[in-house]
């Protein structure tokens, strides 16, 4: 098993495990730390985010023996994630806008909610299904391997 794949499987429940403590943030009323704390969510949100589709990325390659993306952005590993059955819906590509949204208007705080319920009720359970997915690799491999 390719140790670059295991280390960003690491890598990234790391990242989703501090991402999930999101739910227990009580957002405080001073906007400065509210900013604050928003820009680490943020900050986590993107990373996990990143983390998920180079990880969808190595599964499609070494896994799945995909290389149909040219450039290997996220909007063409998501696709072709999809098209291998490792995720179901266009929820994904939601995630995506969202990210970028979120990037580039980090300071609209009007949005923050919004976002944060649907990291919390929507992108977390979507970046659970990819992690078992990879889980579940690493355990059929390692079992060959005993």
């Amino acid at each position: 098993m390719e140790l670059q794949f295991i280390l960003r499987y690491e890598k990234f429940r790391d990242s989703l495990h501090s991402l999930s403590k999101i739910n227990e943030l009580v957002w405080p009323d001073d906007e400065n730390t509210f900013g604050f704390i928003w820009c680490g969510v943020i900050s986590i949100y993107c990373i996990t985010f990143d983390l998920s589709y180079k990880l969808m990325k190595d599964i499609l390659v070494e896994y799945h023996g995909n290389t149909n993306f040219a450039k290997g952005s996220p909007r063409e590993i998501l696709r072709e994630a999809f098209q291998a059955n490792m995720i179901s819906n266009d929820d994904w590509l939601d995630m995506l806008k969202s990210r970028n949204e979120i990037v580039h208007q980090y300071q609209e705080y009007d949005h923050v909610n919004e976002w944060c319920r649907k990291i919390i009720d929507v992108y977390i359970p979507l970046f659970h299904d990819i992690e078992c997915y990879a889980l579940e690799i690493l355990e059929k491999n390692k079992r060959k391997t005993n």
